[in-house]
């Protein structure tokens, strides 16, 4: 078992570098779903390079270690922690985690640099433009496909009709991502699902608009206890595709629409919440649920 320096380190700021490109996004939907045929004015040679695929890979492979590191790191005792002493007399502890996260780090940080110096002009891209070549390349390269899918991430399966997906290592991030979608002039309704594994995952379909979001589940009911079990894509045959609690922004206010009760009402049993102003607070078919 590898063990992780408990230290101030710089991964605020590797959070940053890797949303530069937004590679924590994928397409949610059929390849045809996206429209890649309007995007004929990409450098084909940067869109082909293997500097971007190396790069898509790494980002990939960092954001699954990162989840796999979250999920671990809640299950150490941090208050039982022991401490050695450094070089220098500092006191050190170390978390007993099974994934290597600094080796990714450092990778991605290595093909970072080998894609901005091979092509400097794509630091200047705008965001969307950048996304439009991560999924371009995505789309096209056997390479990233072939490593996406030993990860688990098949690009052809939809999600829903259409829509796009992020994921996320922690809830700082999160809400740091939704607090920017939400002031946006195109917001639509956001749905966030935290699985029973821990991650946490924000999914988009293109029908959802600033007052309405759709998503579907499967539900599995236990034909003895009567109790469900709730699963997220509906197409779902993996246990670890259980979820926890749902979510959806909602500017309006935490106040639940009919809809939103509708829904606790047929969804009974899952854990159902209102995203708003930076918190969540949990409702059913009856209104808002209070302590």
């Amino acid at each position: 078992m590898k063990k992780h320096l408990l230290v101030k380190t710089a991964l605020s700021g590797l959070f940053a570098t890797l949303c530069t490109v937004g590679i924590v996004s994928f397409p949610g939907c059929q390849k045809q779903d996206y429209d890649y045929s309007e995007k004929d004015d990409l450098d084909p040679a940067l869109l082909n390079s293997p500097e971007l695929e190396e790069y898509i890979i790494a980002s990939a492979e960092y954001r699954y270690t990162m989840d796999l590191f979250q999920i671990e790191i809640k299950k150490v005792d941090l208050l039982n922690l022991k401490f050695v002493k450094g070089a220098n007399g500092e006191k050190i502890a170390y978390l007993p985690i099974s994934v290597d996260i600094e080796d990714k780090i450092r990778n991605l940080k290595e093909k970072e640099d080998i894609l901005f110096r091979r092509y400097p002009q794509f630091t200047a891209l705008t965001k969307n433009t950048k996304k439009d070549y991560v999924r371009n390349c995505i789309k096209n390269s056997l390479n990233v496909n072939k490593k996406l899918l030993e990860l688990g991430i098949n690009i052809n399966q939809p999600m829903t009709k259409g829509g796009t997906s992020e994921a996320f290592g922690n809830m700082e991030d999160l809400t740091n991502y939704l607090t920017e979608e939400m002031s946006s002039s195109t917001y639509r309704e956001i749905v966030i699902i935290v699985y029973k594994d821990g991650r946490i995952v924000t999914y988009q379909d293109d029908a959802n608009t600033s007052t309405y979001y759709q998503v579907k589940l499967k539900k599995v009911t236990n034909t003895i206890t009567g109790n469900s079990k709730y699963y997220y894509p509906e197409t779902s045959q993996n246990d670890s595709d259980e979820i926890a609690y749902m979510a959806h922004t909602q500017k309006s206010g935490f106040d639940p629409t009919d809809l939103d009760m509708e829904q606790a009402g047929k969804w009974d049993g899952l854990d159902m919440r209102i995203y708003h102003d930076g918190a969540f607070r949990q409702f059913d078919k009856y209104g808002l649920v209070y302590d």
